[in-house]
């Protein structure tokens, strides 16, 4: 095996995470415009981190908040959603075959990481209720929103995987199931492998390299061996 690492996302790519990301996002929504976000304007198809990023530059551009007041409603809406994360966070679930597949790194002494846009807490409470915590037994490559200045599919997320462990790009695979996890990976330089679903089809990913989530093995070993 050619590979060095290999970063995962987390939910639906290693667990099934049951949070209620609309909810979360029209929360967002509510707080952002009550602190005088222009209404109707920001979309529940966004990423909460990333109508945060929008509305905090509007906040100091247009409305001239201090850094203070906009870093005080980023921590409102953090709050708000970290708790949401908690809860799920408790009843995540494997995706099946997962555990095999992180055995089987493990075993031929690949290092491990996560690159999430849950807190690296939640992340962990997640792999630990659904018992593959052992194979990320670092807690510094469990890389949350926490842990980052940019999210994915910014490259910054997982820079500090390949800073940590020494790593060049080319010498990681980053699997996800969301079109940002394969967008990371081309950014870097790394290879990619999308984890397709009902929620993303093919069509969504710029990679040659897939695997079904419903049936990850025995592709996705066959896929990482070959790589």
């Amino acid at each position: 095996m050619a590979l060095k690492g290999v970063l995962f996302d987390l939910d639906g790519t290693l667990i099934h995470f049951q949070i209620n990301y609309q909810k979360c996002r029209l929360q967002t929504i509510q707080i952002l415009e009550e602190q005088g976000y222009p209404k109707n304007i920001l979309s529940t198809e966004s990423f909460v981190l990333k109508m945060l990023n929008e509305a905090s530059s509007y906040f100091i551009q247009k409305k001239h908040y201090s850094m203070e007041k906009v870093l005080e409603i980023r921590k409102m809406v953090d709050q708000l959603i970290a708790k949401e994360e908690f809860i799920a966070a408790q009843k995540a679930e494997i995706i099946p075959d997962m555990d095999k597949v992180l055995e089987y790194l493990t075993q031929s002494n690949l290092k491990l990481g996560i690159i999430t846009l849950n807190t690296s807490k939640n992340a962990m409470i997640s792999l630990q209720q659904a018992g593959i915590y052992q194979y990320f037994p670092d807690p510094n490559v469990i890389i949350g929103r926490d842990r980052t200045s940019k999210i994915k599919p910014d490259p910054a997320h997982a820079s500090s995987f390949l800073k940590y462990y020494g790593l060049n790009a080319s010498e990681i695979c980053i699997v996800g199931d969301h079109p940002s996890d394969i967008e990371t990976a081309n950014r870097l330089g790394a290879h990619s492998i999308a984890v397709v679903s009902s929620k993303h089809q093919k069509d969504e990913f710029k990679t040659p390299y897939f695997v079904k989530q419903e049936k990850p093995l025995p592709k996705l070993l066959e896929l990482l061996k070959n790589i």
